[in-house]
């Protein structure tokens, strides 16, 4: 397994543990009817919004060593300009599916706009990472065992 790969795989578990706890949290929200739309309480976002900043760290790290260590060859980048673009369609579909399912699972003018849009951005992100590591570790697994 080459570096390229490993970054891959750390790219996939970190986005995969945050899309699990994200909708972990939303289910929660959901189920207890907490309103997180207070702006009474706003220290619950900044609490949450420091937590959220945790894997787009490591994430930026993962990418900064991963372009100090000269590794990769044609191939590598190669699948990484594929997987990107397959994951930039992932994600715009995430964001057609999400704002069609509040769409029709809200009432008009229940939620104020600057409360969504910044999720949801944030999970497409995720979503990029993730669905890009998957195209990636795909076709590292066409390669076969002489390509490495």
């Amino acid at each position: 397994m080459n570096a390229a790969q490993k970054r891959t795989w750390f790219n996939f578990a970190i986005s995969f543990a945050t899309l699990v706890i994200s909708a972990a949290v939303i289910a929660y929200i959901r189920q207890n009817e907490i309103n997180i739309y207070d702006m009474s309480k706003i220290t619950r976002f900044r609490i949450l919004s420091l937590f959220m900043t945790i894997p787009l760290i490591l994430i930026v790290i993962i990418q900064w060593r991963w372009k100090k260590v000269k590794v990769y060859d044609e191939r590598d980048k190669l699948i990484d300009r594929k997987a990107n673009a397959i994951g930039m369609v992932g994600a715009f579909i995430f964001l057609g599916g999400a704002g069609w399912f509040l769409c029709v699972t809200t009432r008009m003018g229940s939620i104020r706009a600057s409360f969504i849009v910044m999720p949801l951005v944030y999970l497409a992100c995720f979503v990029w990472i993730l669905v890009s590591s998957v195209a990636a570790l795909i076709q590292y697994g066409r390669g076969g065992k002489e390509n490495e």
